[in-house]
């Protein structure tokens, strides 16, 4: 697999950082134009990731892939609105909890995540505002977070390790970060709420 240029993951996570930044004490003020871009992210990082793991070029599938997702999740975002609140919530969910069931199961993993998701997005839609606030802080402070370990220690998130059946790329972690993140994502919550009032 041809090596992806070290110039690309500072340039990453510091867009990660500074979107992290707006996302976790302005989310609210900003929400329109924040989901468009965190939809546009998620379905860049999924169609991504699947070019990564299918196609025969992986590097070229995954350009084809993150381009397509990041169109596919902005028009989502603009015209799904409920669709798009109900995602970013079980987004916010799933990557909360991914450090405490890491040890488990594939399959015990992907029940409690997606049934966690299933709840959050269920509530998100009828909590919108409430949900908004939150789900930007919390998604704000684990880009932050990781974007400032990564400069801090150089510690990345993402690793590819090569297997039996080809390339594999996937997210490693760490429950004290995953604590970090979680209260800088509450003291965003609160800073939102204050401003909102």
């Amino acid at each position: 697999m041809p090596e992806v240029p070290e110039l690309y993951i500072p340039l990453i996570y510091g867009a990660a950082g500074l979107v992290g930044l707006v996302s976790c004490f302005f989310g609210h003020k900003l929400f329109k134009g924040l989901i468009v871009a965190l939809m546009a992210i998620t379905g860049a990082a999924t169609l991504a990731w699947l070019g990564f793991q299918i196609g025969d070029e992986p590097v070229l599938w995954s350009a084809g892939g993150f381009i397509l997702g990041a169109i596919l999740g902005g028009v989502l975002a603009l015209f799904f609105y409920s669709i798009a609140v109900g995602t970013i919530a079980a987004l916010f969910v799933a990557t909360t909890l991914l450090p405490w069931v890491q040890p488990y199961e594939v399959w015990i993993q992907w029940s409690v995540i997606g049934v966690a998701c299933l709840v959050a997005a269920l509530v998100a839609t009828g909590l919108t505002n409430l949900m908004i606030q939150l789900a930007s802080a919390m998604l704000g402070a684990l880009l932050l977070v990781h974007s400032a370990l990564y400069f801090v220690t150089g510690q990345t998130i993402h690793k590819a390790a090569e297997s039996d059946d080809g390339w594999i790329l996937y997210l490693d972690l760490d429950l004290k970060v995953a604590g970090i993140a979680l209260a800088l994502g509450l003291l965003g919550f609160l800073v939102q709420r204050r401003a909102s009032k």
